[in-house]
């Protein structure tokens, strides 16, 4: 298992953990605010995360970012977005690290790899530290993050599309 940029290979498996994850919404297993993936059949998928490399190519209150798939030797496991830098908001909401792993994986350790293989990459990206987020209610999260040396700074109040939800922010030093 291992993270490669993103491509065109496991576009399959990124539109099937797409699918699922509205699955998992609809279920209420899953806050829409959370979804990793976007429709590709809506967007060109690998050009968008390309982009997010580009500062020519970001839109306005976006910073730059590099994305990676999990792939294990023909699956698409999940992704994993390093944000270099952080806006107001994403000191509240989102911080230096987002990751998603494909439901259909979920409860088999993905989530914690991800996290440890993003670091790594943080790391060579030139790093010294990242700041990640979760739900408060999302304890599978702050297991993954604790374990992968998550320090909590504190519990904040956010207002995502109108609901109010509690989001704690930990530190990781590279």
């Amino acid at each position: 298992m291992k993270l490669i940029d993103p491509n065109e290979k496991y576009l399959d498996g990124y539109k099937q953990a797409y699918l699922m994850s509205l699955e998992m919404i609809r279920q209420g297993k899953m806050k829409e605010h959370d979804i990793m993936f976007v429709d590709p059949d809506k967007e060109d998928v690998i050009k968008k995360l390309y982009d997010h490399r580009d500062s020519s190519k970001l839109k306005e209150g976006y910073v730059l970012s590099y994305d990676y798939f999990l792939v294990d030797k023909q699956n698409f496991l999940g992704r994993i977005s390093i944000r270099l830098d952080l806006t107001e908001k994403l000191l509240k909401f989102g911080g230096n690290i987002g990751y998603g792993i494909n439901p259909k994986f979920w409860n088999r350790g993905y989530g914690n790899e991800i996290l440890k293989l993003g670091l790594e990459k943080a790391k060579e990206l030139g790093m010294k530290k990242v700041l990640i987020t979760c739900d408060d209610d999302n304890i599978a999260s702050a297991k993954i993050i604790e374990k992968n040396g998550g320090a909590l700074e504190n519990i904040v109040k956010n207002n995502i599309d109108g609901e109010e939800i509690l989001t704690r922010r930990y530190w990781i030093v590279l």
